[in-house]
């Protein structure tokens, strides 16, 4: 019995190492002695985390130098402020620019950029200006979006002065809009005031 299920777990590392692409640095992750001892349904387990692990992130913003993903979102109260309702605070990256946000959220199309300041994590007569996004199918159920408006470090300045954020304060808020039928989501990113 020992033997068979040396064999099973044998196999399913080998399985693994053919379809997860590990980095060489990875690579003795999954070795035969390290898992000899444990049973056939943790090693699967184990299997299902690095597989797990190694998926991309729905929503990514991307920049002239790096991929950031958007993790955390808010939702709009109906007190007509927006409340963060996944993540926190410091999950809200901050950028130096943007090129374009891939959106890979399967029945979740983007339909926008919000600008305004943290005000409107409180008041409902924040000031905000909405920016139109030009989108492209990348994949079966993904979407590159560009937003023009935040190409020039001049207009977001000028966005930045329409709702009411001090000259060379960073309490800009810019939020990428993805609606599903009725539900909309406000994914938050902040770009970095140039010195």
């Amino acid at each position: 019995m020992e033997s068979r299920n040396r064999r099973s777990i044998s196999a399913i590392i080998g399985a693994l190492a053919i379809v997860l692409p590990l980095h060489p640095s990875q690579a003795g992750a999954l070795a035969l002695s390290e898992v000899e001892g444990l049973a056939l349904s943790e090693v699967e387990g184990l299997a299902l985390s690095e597989v797990e692990g190694q998926q991309a992130a729905p929503i990514v913003l991307h920049t002239t130098t790096e991929q950031v993903p958007l993790k955390a979102y808010a939702e709009m109260m109906r007190s007509g402020v927006l409340r963060l309702t996944s993540g926190s605070e410091r999950d809200i990256p901050t950028v130096k620019d943007v090129s374009y946000i891939r959106c890979g959220l399967t029945g979740w199309a983007p339909k926008g950029v919000l600008v305004a300041s943290e005000e409107l994590f409180v008041s409902d007569r924040a000031e905000r200006r909405l920016l139109p996004i030009f989108t492209r199918p990348v994949a079966v159920s993904t979407v590159a979006a560009r937003v023009a408006d935040l190409e020039s470090p001049e207009r977001i300045a000028e966005l930045r002065r329409a709702v009411k954020v001090p000259e060379g304060g960073d309490k800009s808020y810019f939020f990428l809009i993805l609606s599903s039928g009725d539900m909309t989501r406000y994914y938050p990113f902040r770009i970095a005031t140039p010195k």
